[in-house]
């Protein structure tokens, strides 16, 4: 068994098939596609993140992110918000929904989100990323996991910090995007970053993020950073096989070929 390959994983109070992950992607991982991914045994799924405010007024087209099928479990639902009194009620709402794991945002880079301290606003505020996930934890039974970037900027690092921070705070995992705000997706990941915070927590998962296209590239992270988990973001799309790829190649087992072919039969397999 490949060192960096946990079958099962135990992420705080519940056990995951695997430690290769995917990522909530706004747009992308909705309803159909994690109904596909599923099919390609990944750790543990994320819906697309929601907002804590339209949780708590009970906005339908937000319910409407968050379906699924018992298929897709083990499942997590991500929240983006900034304010610690509504924090803890909206996770209560996706506990009772039935999700396995909750995730705080505090990566997204878009300024919509941004403009009022959510996501990777809150990056400008480690102490209220704290108040946040303090509250998450005290209101939920489930496992609490945070997504940040590495920093705003360069000049602004900060993920080693927030990882203390998160792990006091009671969260069991905590994902690094090895890039700042200020990058956006631009340049390479620089998984440093995803090290440093290995190399400073006690308890807390670290999961390593950015780059990950690829099963070697997956291996590279795990060897360089010593993180506890993948997470796949933009290697999902178009490839929902991603994780199937990766175990098999850190199980030592030959690569399955995919092509135009594979990826139509794949399709007429799940719709019929």
């Amino acid at each position: 068994m490949n060192p960096f390959l946990k079958k099962p994983f135990q992420l705080g109070n519940i056990t995951l098939p695997n430690n290769i992950f995917y990522s909530p992607l706004a747009g992308c991982s909705d309803f159909p596609f994690r109904q596909m991914a599923a099919n390609y045994r990944p750790g543990l799924i994320y819906c697309e993140m929601v907002k804590m405010d339209a949780l708590v007024r009970h906005d339908p087209n937000t319910f409407h992110i968050l379906d699924f099928d018992k298929g897709m479990h083990p499942i997590g639902a991500q929240l983006v918000g900034s304010k610690p009194n509504i924090a803890g009620q909206a996770a209560r709402i996706l506990e009772e929904l039935g999700f396995d794991v909750i995730d705080l945002n505090c990566g997204c880079p878009v300024d919509k989100v941004t403009k009022d301290g959510s996501g990777s606003g809150l990056l400008k505020n480690p102490q209220l990323i704290g108040d946040l996930i303090s509250n998450i934890v005290a209101a939920v039974k489930v496992p609490v996991t945070v997504k940040i970037r590495a920093g705003w900027d360069e000049e602004n690092i900060i993920a080693e910090e927030v990882t203390r921070i998160a792990e006091e705070a009671g969260a069991v995992a905590i994902a690094i995007h090895a890039r700042t705000r200020q990058q956006g997706y631009k340049g390479p990941a620089n998984w440093e970053y995803i090290k440093r915070c290995v190399d400073v927590r006690k308890t807390i998962k670290v999961i390593g993020n950015g780059d990950v296209f690829s099963p070697e590239a997956a291996q590279q992270l795990f060897e360089q950073t010593g993180c506890d988990v993948a997470l796949v973001s933009r290697g999902t799309m178009g490839a929902p096989w991603i994780a199937e790829d990766i175990l098999r190649h850190l199980e030592g087992l030959p690569a399955i070929e995919r092509g135009p072919k594979q990826w139509r039969e794949a399709l007429l397999e799940h719709y019929h």
